[in-house]
């Protein structure tokens, strides 16, 4: 009788512990289907506007999604920037909140690209923060071409 107790005892423990472990558990937001550029060239123009598409799942809740591009010489492997020169590079920087709160969404936003800028390679960082602080993030290259 009593190892039967015992045994009783040890698993109810071990499933109040298995519970509580997936209590814990969060999952970080995902970035699906992101799409860069028209038909996903990642290629954007001087003078036009950047696509960019994505389908995100955020069980915490999205808090916000942070764009960033900026020239691909503009910074070195510690992602500090070099002295030299950076005439006409462009830098874009933004951060969306009008989808704070949703779990799912879909993301789509166009970029206007000035035409004047610096053509050539460039970086893309597309972040998705949710309420929880937990981040995910895809970083691509991208050209940034003259107005065709």
């Amino acid at each position: 009788m009593k190892k039967l107790i015992l045994l009783t005892t040890v698993i109810t423990f071990a499933l109040i512990f298995n519970a509580c472990g997936k209590d814990d558990e969060t999952t970080k937001p995902s970035i699906n289907n992101l799409e860069i550029g028209h038909d996903n060239s990642k290629i954007g123009y001087a003078g036009s506007d950047f696509h960019i598409e994505a389908e995100i799942h955020a069980p915490g809740r999205i808090d916000r999604i942070v764009i960033e591009i900026h020239y691909t010489d503009s910074h070195d492997y510690k992602n500090e920037y070099k002295n030299g020169d950076h005439d006409n590079e462009w830098e874009f920087k933004k951060t969306y909140t009008d989808y704070s709160g949703l779990k799912n969404t879909r993301f789509h936003k166009h970029i206007d690209i000035p035409e004047d800028i610096k053509t050539g390679d460039y970086h893309f960082h597309f972040k998705v923060v949710d309420e929880e602080g937990y981040t995910e993030e895809i970083h691509e290259d991208i050209e940034i071409k003259g107005n065709e």
